[in-house]
């Protein structure tokens, strides 16, 4: 809970000047009870309220008692003989003045008090409001942003899709040799563009500091088509350029690639 926040809110002036309803001031009573800041407050708010109506107290003129007393007596030996009873009147002009004085001195203390509350309340619902706001912008921009991302997704199915079906394309399925049998692999070779994308299906997680790389046989001679990693396993990855090739392999080599292939380290291999 925010103490400062709280004080500040002017409830504990309403609380002293008696303007909340009962539940709110037992939650005033129940605050003052666990935060001694706020007890320490309401204490020094009644203090200065209290000293206020001192200090604006209005002195019944020095006759009044002895009125108010002769009054009494008169009433009590009406009452004795049977007359009837007159009401007593202690008012004039200057004491009623005085009384609508001190009333619109408490009404304008209790207006600036209710004045503060409510500010209070509006600049909290206006913070709230601008928070708000904010949130909506943020989500806004991750709609857009997730937006951006299929899109671009999508774009990239379609060109795989393409690059795929098209009729200048090879499929050409590299199946596991001794040494990993069970590992399958396709690559899609364009001889058009040039292009080649690999598809990996199925491979040993290679041991540390070494990586697996692709191999393109163009008449018996091997040429470097790239490393690739498994962490893009099942999607199709864009490796270097092939100009001619009868067949694929794949290699497993040192980190970074190899410029000659390690031929007892052939994993997979597939011919056109």
């Amino acid at each position: 809970m925010n103490i400062e926040e709280y004080i500040s809110s002017g409830v504990l002036e309403l609380y002293v000047l008696g303007a909340l309803s009962k539940a709110e001031a037992v939650d005033v009573e129940v605050h003052a009870a666990a935060y001694p800041e706020i007890a320490e407050e309401l204490r020094t708010l009644q203090a200065t309220l209290e000293g206020f109506a001192q200090a604006h107290a209005i002195q019944p003129p020095a006759h009044l008692k002895q009125q108010i007393v002769s009054e009494i007596e008169k009433t009590v030996a009406q009452n004795k003989s049977g007359k009837t009873v007159k009401s007593i009147s202690i008012s004039n002009t200057s004491s009623l003045f005085n009384w609508l004085t001190a009333a619109s001195i408490i009404v304008a203390i209790a207006t600036s008090v209710l004045s503060g509350y409510f500010w209070s309340k509006w600049k909290n619902a206006e913070g709230h409001i601008i928070a708000l706001e904010k949130e909506n912008v943020i989500f806004a921009q991750n709609a857009n942003y997730q937006i951006d991302s299929t899109q671009l997704i999508i774009q990239e199915k379609n060109q795989s899709f393409s690059f795929i079906t098209d009729t200048a394309t090879t499929k050409v399925v590299m199946k596991g040799l001794p040494i990993s049998p069970s590992s399958v692999a396709l690559v899609f070779w364009n001889k058009n563009t040039k292009e080649v994308f690999l598809d990996v299906k199925s491979l040993p997680v290679p041991p540390a500091g070494m990586q697996y790389q692709l191999w393109a046989l163009d008449k018996g001679v091997p040429v470097d088509a790239g490393v690739f990693d498994l962490a893009t396993a099942g999607n199709l990855q864009k490796l270097k350029s092939i100009n001619s090739a009868q067949a694929f392999a794949v290699t497993l080599e040192k980190a970074g690639g190899s410029p000659t292939p390690t031929l007892e380290q052939i994993h997979i291999l597939g011919t056109i």
